[in-house]
C-alpha cells in the first residue's frame, strides 16, 4: 500500500512544480508581465597610486507597463551608485573616497501584449 502512495503524487503535489514552471517561464519571457530588479555589482581593483578599488553597483529595475489593450511599454532604468578613492588621500589611505550617482540610463521598448500563436 505504501509503494502504490509514492508511485502516485497527491494532486496538490502535481501543481506545484506547474506554477513553478509557469514563473520560470515568464521570468524568461521578455513580453510578461512581471517585474524584475537585478542587481551588478563591478569591482575594479589597482586604482591610482595607492592600488585601491573602485566599486559600480547598478541597480537596473525591469517594469511593464500596459499602454493599450494591445501593447506594453517596458522601462528599464540602470541607476548606478559608484564609490570612487581619492588619488591622493590624506590619512589612511583605505577610507578615502566618495559615493554618488553616475549616469543614469533609461531605455522604453513597446511589445505586443501578447504572444501570437
Amino acid at each position: 500500500m505504501l509503494a502504490s502512495a509514492q508511485e502516485k503524487p497527491a494532486p496538490a503535489e502535481q501543481a506545484k512544480p506547474a506554477e513553478g514552471e509557469g514563473l520560470a517561464k515568464a521570468a524568461q519571457n521578455p513580453i510578461a508581465s512581471l517585474s524584475s530588479v537585478p542587481l551588478q555589482n563591478n569591482t575594479a581593483c589597482g586604482i591610482g597610486p595607492f592600488d585601491r578599488n573602485e566599486n559600480v553597483l547598478n541597480i537596473q529595475p525591469v517594469i511593464p507597463v500596459r499602454i493599450s489593450e494591445n501593447w506594453n511599454m517596458i522601462s528599464r532604468i540602470i541607476t548606478p551608485i559608484v564609490f570612487q578613492p581619492l588619488e591622493d588621500p590624506p590619512g589612511n589611505p583605505n577610507t578615502q573616497g566618495t559615493f554618488g550617482l553616475g549616469d543614469i540610463n533609461p531605455t522604453f521598448f513597446f511589445s505586443p501584449a501578447s504572444q501570437a500563436n
